[in-house]
């Protein structure tokens, strides 16, 4: 079996909105995950679970200005070995 590796998703979904009182108001949504996947893990796999996600943020926040998508994979290399963190 293969050296799993933590990757951190993280959505922000961030716009305007109007609150009585107020002159401007913005609002800001957002969550951070982090789950151990497999090295053979494909960009397209990664991409599914960040629309799920981001379909998570859209039910508090339906129509956000901007939604961001992070992904994150920590590693460092030690005489020329690349080793995951986490």
């Amino acid at each position: 079996m293969s050296e799993g590796i933590k990757v951190e998703l993280e959505i922000s979904a961030f716009g305007q909105e109007t609150v009585p009182s107020y002159d401007d108001s913005f609002r800001k949504h957002e969550i951070a995950r982090t789950r151990i996947l497999p090295k053979e893990t494909t960009l397209a796999q990664l991409e599914e679970m960040v629309k799920e996600l981001m379909a998570e943020v859209k039910e508090d926040f339906q129509q956000p200005e901007q939604l961001l998508a992070k992904v994150t994979l920590r590693a460092k290399e030690t005489d020329g070995v690349l080793k995951y963190l986490g």
